[in-house]
């Protein structure tokens, strides 16, 4: 025969499910009760304006937040705990003082603030009956780009054209006593060590001192460098004595300055001494001095690190 094993009920199972329904039931009404009643909370709320003009701009010093005492049921309350309101005002329907100074008259009593704050309860209070808003001119201009570079290139490379920025200049608006006093902008700091090869990279501005209403277009550029192969190379230059007295005649010594500099594998050829042209300026020369200042005037712009052997030569006056 076939033994059939009974379900044994258990007392101690059932008795904790009812005990967690209960404990649940209770809680959530405990919450809907208390959320029912009325309390008193203070709110902070965002002002928004529209229709602003667009030569102007909002300042700053405007009035851009109220706080508001209000009373009503948990439920209503708590929405404005998790999600901060806002209240917008149409620039259009302000009063004006003058063409940049505005405001607003807040009535706590008013059904119309009560619905844009989307609130039925009581407003007990408001931080101030008054919004004043003032607009700048918001003035736009173009400003120069500024490379804020440290690069040093690998032994025997270089590049003819350095860091190539694209673009290299911005336009930025803003209040016009902002943007008048802003002559350029600088990029973030670009450090390359051992260059060797071609560089592209993008560089964002450093704009974290300049204020939030200050609109910059475009907030990054692009850096490029070509890098190639580069050599020594040196020419010897005749020096060319300016601003003699008429009458007096001079002799110098040495009458030509050996230049020495870098340039890319690829112009070394190109350079010859008639790209380059020194000088030596009599009206500098002190009373007590028989030497002469050297002074590289002229000079190609594919060649760098350029430097002169002799930065001064001996003259003497003949009569």
């Amino acid at each position: 025969m076939v033994k059939i094993k009974k379900k044994k009920f258990s007392l101690k199972s059932n008795n904790v499910k009812i005990f967690s329904f209960f404990l649940i039931f209770t809680s959530f009404l405990w919450l809907f009760i208390q959320f029912s009643k009325n309390y008193t909370q203070d709110v902070e709320v965002d002002i928004t304006y529209t229709n602003i003009p667009v030569d102007k701009i909002l300042n700053d010093t405007s009035d851009q937040t109220l706080r508001l005492r209000l009373n009503g049921n948990g439920f209503r309350l708590i929405t404005h705990k998790w999600s901060r309101p806002s209240l917008q005002f149409d620039i259009a329907k302000a009063q004006s003082l003058n063409t940049k100074d505005y405001f607003f008259y807040i009535d706590r009593e008013s059904q119309l603030l009560k619905e844009k704050l989307n609130f039925t309860g009581e407003i007990l209070s408001i931080q101030k009956d008054t919004l004043r808003i003032q607009l700048d001119v918001n003035l736009e201009k173009k400003i120069p780009i500024r490379l804020n570079k440290n690069i040093k290139y690998a032994q025997g490379y270089g590049s003819d054209k350095g860091v190539e920025l694209s673009p290299d200049s911005i336009r930025i608006s803003g209040p016009e006593r902002i943007v008048d006093n802003i002559q350029y902008m600088t990029t973030k700091p670009l450090h390359l060590d051992g260059l060797n090869t071609d560089y592209t990279a993008t560089l964002a501005l450093e704009i974290d001192t300049f204020p939030e209403t200050l609109k910059i277009t475009p907030d990054n550029i692009e850096a490029r460098i070509v890098v190639s192969k580069f050599t020594e190379g040196s020419q010897e230059i005749p020096i060319t004595l300016i601003n003699v007295p008429e009458g007096k005649e001079i002799k110098i010594f040495p009458k030509v300055v050996k230049i020495v500099y870098r340039v890319g594998l690829d112009k070394y050829k190109e350079i010859n001494q008639r790209d380059f042209k020194v000088i030596a300026d009599y009206n500098k020369v002190s009373s007590d001095s028989s030497y002469l200042i050297v002074e590289l005037v002229d000079i190609p712009t594919s060649i760098h690190d350029v430097r002169l052997q002799d930065k001064q030569v001996q003259f003497v006056i003949l009569n």
